[in-house]
């Protein structure tokens, strides 16, 4: 069965301010490749696709994970009615971070800039706290042992 999670992939116009948005949390840069078509092109189902694929490992994490950025040449446009931070849409919701110290971990992530989607919530033993990503993804901060244990 499923043994932890690997990554996560993210389509992105900007991939350098990606690389140091994710950085703030402690991601570097392990990989880059370029794709122009090909096999990894075919495998996802867009023969003619052309882009940067940019790995970016989780240092110090007691399991690999990464975020892989990807940055399509032409650059995707956008469609303002389907942001991405409405939790509310269909397919992806959001990416949830595990973190010892939420309190640090927030205002680390303010003080450089970062737009905080919530307050703090504590919920099922977990002190929860959303935020926003590159391209409007919703990122979520979890510090487990949070004070309401009732759910």
């Amino acid at each position: 069965m499923i043994l932890n999670p690997d990554h996560v992939t993210i389509a992105v116009a900007d991939a350098d301010a990606a690389i140091e948005f994710f950085a703030l949390l402690g991601f570097r840069k392990d990989h880059v490749a370029t794709i122009d078509g090909g096999l990894p092109a075919r495998y996802m189902g867009m023969p003619g696709m052309k882009a940067q694929h940019i790995t970016l490992a989780l240092e110090g994490a007691a399991y690999p994970f990464e975020i892989q950025l990807l940055e399509f040449e032409p650059i995707p446009g956008t469609d303002p009615g389907a942001h991405p931070t409405n939790l509310r849409k269909r397919g992806f919701n959001h990416l949830a971070f595990r973190v010892d110290d939420i309190e640090a971990v927030t205002a680390h992530l303010v003080a450089n800039g970062v737009t905080m989607l919530s307050d703090e919530m504590d919920y099922i033993s977990r002190k929860l706290r959303l935020f926003e990503g590159p391209e409007g993804i919703t990122l979520e901060l979890v510090q487990r042992g949070g004070s309401d244990a009732s759910g």
